[in-house]
C-alpha cells in the first residue's frame, strides 16, 4: 500500500482533477493508514453528499463524530451532530451524543419553544441596543464626572466581583525598558499575534474518558463554557455549520454584519482592502471572529478568506436575542465575552496594553468593569482629571473644548482615552460626552493606581507612548492616553 504522503498527494490531484471516485478511494486507503483520525471519515462523508450517497454519508459521518468524542473534539463534533440532524432530524444516536456535552444530560425545561427567523424582527437589532440595566440583575448607578445619578450604571458580569479595596492580582510588565525604541514594544507584540502554519496536523488522538474530555473543553471554550445547560442546549440547536473551500471567500470588508464564526478546523485570514491587500493574521482552530457583527450595525471591517479548506460554526445574533430572552443571565456571559474580545483586540494592537506580560493580560481584561451610559452623559469633565482609563465597547462620544466651543473629534468602538490625565493627576483638556446610549469598559482610578503601584515602569511606558506617538501608516492609536 502506498505511503501516507503518497496518498495524500493522490487525494489532491484527484480532488483537483474532481475524480470523486478516485479520491473516495485515496481517502479510505488512509482511513486504514490513520483510523483514529477523524478527519477521512468527515471528508469522504463531503465526497458522498456530492454522490447522493445518503446511508454512505450517514454512515460516514457517524464513524468521524465517534473518534470527536473520544478524542475531546468539541467543537468538531458539534458540527458533525449538526451535519447528520440536517440528514436525520430525529436521529436518537446523535440527540444521545448531544447529552454528553451537558453536565447533567439533556435539560427537560427548555423554556418557550424556538422562534422561528423573521418572527419577531427585533431578533435582527444588535445587541447594543439591550438596556442592560433591564437584563443585568443587579446593575447600580455610579457617578463619573459632573453626571447626575441615574445616568451611568455598572453592570455586574463576574460571579465574584471584586469588594472595594480588594487586592487585585499582582501585574507584571513585559520585559520591555521605557528606553528601548517603539519599535522593540511593536516587535514584541507582533510576537504575540497568531500566525502559525495552518497545514500542521491537527489529528493526534487525545486522551481521556468518552464524553468527560468533551465537557472539558467545552468549558474552556470562550461563551460554550459560560452558559447553563438549557442556553447551551439552543445555542448549539441553532447553531450553523459552514464549510469553506481553499480561496472561498467568507464575506467581503463593507459587508452588512450579524453573525460571529468559531472556527472548528482549517484557517482563515483576515484582510484589508484598499489599493493594497493586506493580510492581517492567520485565525485558526478555537478562534473568534465576527463579534462586532453582533454588537452593532458597523460593516465588516475587513474580508474574510479560507486558506486551506475550512469548517466554522456561525451563531447568528438573532440566536443570541433569543438566548436572552429566555434566560436573561446569558447577557452575563455575552458581555463577559465582549469584554475579552475588546480587550484582546486593544492587546494585540494598542502599545499600552502590549506593555503587560502576556501571560498577565487575561488577569488585566478581569479589571475592567462594565458600564451602560445614557444619551448626553459627561464621561470626562475638561478642568478635572478623568475618572479612570476608558475603552468604548458601543457607540460613540464626543471630544468638546467647551473654552472654545469647538468639537475636537469623536471616540468611536475600541477607541482608549483618560489614561494620561489619571496617571498625572492633571485636568482633562476637553469634555467626553456619550452620543446616544453606550457601553463602556472602564479601568477605574483605584485598581489603574494598584496596577501603578505594582509596576511604577507602566507610569513611563505610558508617558513614552504618547510622547513618541507618530502618525505614522500602520501604527495603532493611542489617542486619549
Amino acid at each position: 500500500m502506498p505511503s501516507v504522503a503518497r496518498l495524500k498527494q493522490r487525494l489532491a490531484q484527484t480532488l483537483k482533477a474532481k475524480e470523486f471516485d478516485a479520491a473516495l478511494g485515496a481517502i479510505t486507503q488512509l482511513a486504514r493508514k490513520e483510523p483514529k483520525n477523524p478527519s477521512w471519515p468527515r471528508r469522504a462523508a463531503r465526497l458522498m453528499h456530492g454522490n447522493s450517497d445518503l446511508q454512505g454519508e450517514l454512515a460516514a459521518l457517524r464513524r468521524a463524530l465517534e473518534l470527536q468524542v473520544d478524542q475531546g473534539l468539541v467543537l468538531d463534533a458539534i458540527a458533525s451532530c449538526k451535519a447528520i440532524l440536517a440528514l436525520r432530524p430525529e436521529d436518537a444516536q446523535t440527540f444521545d451524543t448531544l447529552d454528553l456535552l451537558y453536565l447533567n444530560g439533556r435539560p427537560s425545561d427548555l423554556g418557550a419553544p424556538l422562534c422561528e427567523p423573521g418572527d419577531d424582527e427585533s431578533n435582527d437589532a444588535p445587541l447594543d441596543t439591550l438596556l442592560l440595566t433591564q437584563v443585568v440583575p443587579g446593575a447600580y448607578s455610579v457617578q463619573l464626572a459632573d453626571s447626575r445619578p441615574g445616568r451611568i450604571s455598572e453592570i455586574p458580569i463576574e460571579e465574584t466581583e471584586l469588594a472595594p479595596g480588594e487586592e487585585i492580582p499582582d501585574l507584571r510588565l513585559d520585559e520591555w525598558s521605557p528606553t528601548d525604541s517603539l519599535e522593540d514594544l511593536e516587535a514584541a507584540q507582533a510576537a504575540c499575534l497568531p500566525v502559525s502554519d495552518p497545514s500542521m496536523d491537527r489529528s493526534e488522538p487525545m486522551s481521556g474518558e468518552r464524553g468527560a474530555s468533551l465537557r472539558v473543553e467545552l468549558a474552556n471554550t470562550p461563551l460554550f463554557g459560560d452558559l447553563d445547560a438549557a442556553s447551551l442546549y439552543t445555542l448549539i440547536k441553532r447553531v450553523r455549520v459552514v464549510n469553506l473551500e481553499e480561496g472561498q471567500v467568507l464575506f467581503r470588508q463593507g459587508d452588512a454584519a450579524s453573525t460571529l464564526y468559531v472556527i472548528v478546523e482549517g484557517a482563515v485570514v483576515p484582510i484589508a482592502e484598499g489599493e493594497r491587500r493586506r493580510r492581517l493574521a492567520v485565525l485558526e482552530r478555537g478562534e473568534f471572529f465576527g463579534e462586532i457583527g453582533l454588537l452593532t450595525k458597523q460593516p465588516r471591517n475587513a474580508t474574510i478568506e479560507a486558506i486551506v479548506d475550512t469548517k466554522l460554526l456561525a451563531i447568528d445574533r438573532r440566536v443570541l436575542w433569543e438566548l436572552i430572552a429566555k434566560q436573561p443571565s446569558v447577557a452575563k456571559s455575552l458581555l463577559r465575552f465582549l469584554r475579552a474580545r475588546l480587550i484582546d483586540r486593544q492587546i494585540r494592537t494598542n502599545l499600552f496594553f502590549a506593555a503587560f506580560a502576556h501571560a498577565e493580560r487575561e488577569a488585566v481584561a478581569r479589571q475592567f468593569r462594565i458600564l451602560e451610559v445614557k444619551d448626553g452623559t459627561r464621561i470626562v469633565e475638561q478642568g478635572k482629571p478623568a475618572d479612570g482609563l476608558f475603552v468604548v465597547l458601543s457607540g460613540s462620544l464626543t471630544r468638546i473644548d467647551r473654552a472654545r466651543d469647538k468639537e475636537l473629534g469623536v471616540f468611536g468602538l475600541g477607541d482608549v482615552f483618560g489614561g494620561l490625565s489619571l496617571l498625572d493627576g492633571m485636568p482633562a483638556s476637553y469634555d467626553v460626552i456619550t452620543r446616544g446610549k453606550c457601553w463602556l469598559v472602564v479601568l477605574g482610578e483605584g485598581r489603574f493606581r494598584r496596577i501603578l503601584e505594582a509596576n511604577p515602569r507602566l507610569a513611563r511606558v505610558i508617558r513614552r507612548l504618547t510622547h513618541e506617538e507618530r502618525p505614522a501608516q500602520g501604527r495603532p492609536s493611542i489617542t486619549g492616553l
